[in-house]
C-alpha cells in the first residue's frame, strides 16, 4: 500500500510531529510505501530534514512559511499536493493541517482520505467547527486516539471512526539512581498544559517537602516573556533537549506531572510509564480513559492546590508511587506500542480503501 502522511510541521518537537514520524517508520517496517509530507519551514527546526520527508514550499515564500507554520492557514498549492499524492492509495491528514487542500488533492487523484483530527473541543482552532465536522463526515475514515474522542465524532454524525491509540516516543532510559523527590514536566510550556499551575504548586509542595525538586523540559509558550517567576535553585528550566537528555530526565525523576486541561491522549504519559514513573494527569474525560485513577497515576485539576496535593500524596507513599509506575509500564508495553498502533491504523486504511473504491 502506498500511503502519504501529511503533517504541516515535521520536526522532532511536539507530540503530533513525532506521532507522524513514528507511525511512518512502523508502517514501513510492515512493508508499506510511506511518504511524509510537510511544510518547508521558514527557519530550521530540529529533525526537519531527517527521514527524507517531502517538504513543500507555500505561497509567500519564507514569510508565507512563517505564517503557515504558526497559524491555521492553508498556503500550500493544490498542484504541489497533487504531485506528491499521485499514485497514493491513502492520504492521511494529521492534526487537521492543510486538511481541505489535502481532501481536494486526494479526491482528484482517486486516493482514500483518512484523517486524525486530534480534536480539542472548547479550545481555539480546536477542530470542532461546522466545516470541520462536515469534512469528518465526508472522510473515508477518521482515526481517534481514545474511545472518548471516538464518541465525540459519532455524537456529531461521523460514522467511519476507528480508535488506534498512540505509542511512546522515548529511547530506552539509562540505568541510573532515581532521585528521591524530583517532579518532571515535559511538554509545551503552555497554560493549558498545566505548566503555570505547576510552577505555583511548587511553592505549596516546598512547605512540606523543601527537598523536592522540579524539572521542566519543553518549548516555551509564545508569550513566555510576559510572565516572570521568582528564581529558585530547586526549579530547573530546560528548553528543547536531545532524546538522550530527555530519557535521562525520565530515568532520574520520581513523578511525572502534566495536568493538562486539553489533550487528545498525552503521549508523554506513556514515556513516563516506560521509565516506570507514576503520572499526574489532567482531570478531563480523555485522560481519565488513558490514566487509570489510583492504578497508574492520579488526576488533578489545572490549579495549584490540586496539583500540589497530588504530588504530596505520591511523595508521602513511595511504595504506592512505585506500584503505579510499574502498572503503567506494563500497560504501555502491552497496549500502547507502535506495532499495535500501526496494525490498528492499517485496519482503518483498509476500511477507507474499501469505501473509496465503492
Amino acid at each position: 500500500m502506498r500511503v502519504v502522511i501529511a503533517k504541516k510541521l515535521l520536526s522532532t518537537v511536539g507530540g503530533s510531529e513525532t506521532f507522524a514520524r513514528a507511525l511512518g517508520r512502523e508502517l514501513r517496517t510492515l512493508g508499506h510505501d510511506v511518504t511524509l509530507v510537510g511544510l518547508r519551514p521558514a527557519w530550521r527546526r530540529p529533525g526537519s530534514e531527517d527521514e527524507a520527508p517531502v517538504l513543500l514550499p507555500v505561497r509567500g515564500g519564507r514569510l508565507g512559511a512563517a505564517i503557515d507554520g504558526l497559524l491555521p492557514t492553508t498556503l500550500v498549492r493544490d498542484a504541489d499536493l497533487r504531485r506528491v499524492i499521485a499514485g497514493a492509495d491513502v492520504v492521511h491528514s494529521l492534526a487537521r493541517e492543510w486538511a481541505g487542500a489535502l481532501e481536494r488533492a486526494a479526491r482528484a487523484e482517486g486516493a482514500a482520505v483518512v484523517e486524525t483530527p486530534l480534536v480539542h473541543p472548547g479550545q481555539p482552532f480546536s477542530g470542532d467547527g461546522r466545516a470541520d465536522v462536515a469534512r469528518y463526515r465526508r472522510d473515508d475514515a477518521v482515526i481517534a486516539l481514545t474511545e472518548w474522542e471516538a464518541s465525540w465524532y459519532r455524537a456529531h454524525g461521523v460514522e467511519r471512526v476507528h480508535v488506534t491509540g498512540v505509542g511512546p516516543n522515548l529511547i530506552t532510559p539509562p540505568e541510573v539512581a532515581r532521585d528521591r523527590a524530583t517532579i518532571l514536566f515535559v511538554g509545551r510550556k503552555e497554560r493549558y498544559k498545566g505548566y503555570q499551575a505547576l510552577r505555583q504548586a511548587a511553592r505549596l509542595v516546598w512547605r512540606e517537602r523543601p527537598d523536592a525538586r522540579f524539572v521542566a523540559i519543553g518549548q516555551p509558550a509564545w508569550n513566555a516573556r510576559f510572565f516572570t517567576s521568582a528564581r529558585d535553585e530547586r526549579w530547573t528550566e530546560l528548553g528543547v533537549v536531545s532524546e538522550e537528555e530527555k530519557a535521562l530526565a525520565f530515568a532520574r525523576a520520581t513523578i511525572f506531572a502534566m495536568p493538562s486541561e486539553h489533550e487528545t491522549f498525552g503521549h508523554t504519559y506513556l514515556e513516563a510509564w516506560c521509565a516506570g514513573l507514576p503520572v499526574i494527569a489532567g482531570d478531563i474525560a480523555p485522560l481519565r480513559e488513558v490514566v487509570r485513577e489510583g492504578v497508574d497515576g492520579l488526576h488533578a485539576a489545572n490549579e495549584p492546590r490540586a496539583i500540589a496535593d497530588a504530588i504530596l500524596a505520591l511523595l508521602r507513599d513511595p511504595e504506592r508511587a512505585r506500584r503505579m509506575g510499574e502498572s503503567g509500564r506494563l500497560r504501555a508495553m502491552s497496549e500502547f506500542t507502535w506495532p499495535a498502533v500501526a496494525r490498528r491504523t492499517i485496519a482503518a486504511y483498509d476500511a477507507a480503501l474499501g469505501r473509496a473504491r465503492r
